[in-house]
């Protein structure tokens, strides 16, 4: 299909947003079981619509037998090599990386997604699933994390605690037992770094943290404290608040206030 491009704000997915990108030279989606899920495109800087393609927008396109279209956050614009532009774009899910929650004594699946739901800052993305569980879960310790390293990115996470196989459709998080049939996707590490200081990356900033420390009580015992969270002032290049956990261990000998 032709790309469509979204507004950042776009949440049904359910006309021609923007514009459809008819230019477009080349589109790639990698997918990687319970991993990466990331677009790449290149378009002509004298394409029509060159100029709406900016970071923090998504770009919509199907890719498999479903026709479904899934949203892609444009996060890295590369320099005009002869005139055709480079973009990078991760999927609409990865915005759970920007969302930080802290729980403890998780001891089902139905918890987990709970924590998750009431993290910092709203989290919109809904959770379901066909397993049930009433394991406890290790991961869910009290220490801030992101929604995203609760999902699966950290020891004693979600699905070191419950197994199965996500499936990521728009803002619907879905685990499944097993999802279809066993697929050798294409995977992409990495990007081209030459010329980088000429290229546009959002990928990693952040607008909000929420600090924590962990250490010695003084007693034997460890002990977690959860700091407020912190403003840095700047303004969100999408429009979205980016949450970070904030390690401090490193900063303070003794437990801190968390103020």
């Amino acid at each position: 299909m032709i790309p469509i491009l979204f507004e950042k704000t776009e949440t049904a997915f359910a006309d021609n947003g923007i514009a459809r990108l008819r230019d477009t030279l080349s589109a790639v989606v990698s997918e990687e079981r319970n991993g990466i899920y990331e677009l790449d495109f290149t378009y002509p800087v004298d394409g029509a619509n060159y100029e709406k393609i900016i970071c923090g927008r998504l770009v919509g396109v199907t890719h498999d037998e479903s026709g479904d279209i899934q949203p892609f956050e444009i996060v890295q614009q590369k320099r005009p090599i002869n005139g055709v532009v480079s973009f990078h774009c991760v999927h609409l899910s990865y915005r759970q990386s920007q969302m930080t929650a802290a729980g403890s004594n998780i001891n089902s699946l139905s918890d987990a997604f709970t924590l998750l739901s009431n993290a910092t800052p709203s989290n919109p993305f809904t959770y379901e699933t066909d397993i049930t569980s009433t394991s406890y879960m290790a991961g869910a310790d009290g220490t801030p994390l992101s929604v995203r390293q609760l999902l699966g990115g950290v020891e004693g996470s979600i699905l070191d605690t419950y197994g199965g196989e996500y499936e990521w459709d728009k803002f619907n998080v879905k685990l499944h037992q097993h999802r279809g049939d066993v697929v050798n996707f294409a995977i992409r590490y990495g990007v081209n770094m030459v010329d980088f200081k000429d290229d546009t990356d959002y990928a990693n900033t952040y607008t909000t943290a929420i600090p924590y420390w962990i250490g010695d009580d003084g007693e034997g015992n460890q002990t977690i404290v959860k700091g407020n969270k912190v403003n840095s002032g700047l303004t969100p290049f999408d429009g979205h608040e980016r949450c970070v956990p904030l390690d401090l261990s490193d900063k303070f000998e003794s437990a801190p206030t968390t103020t």
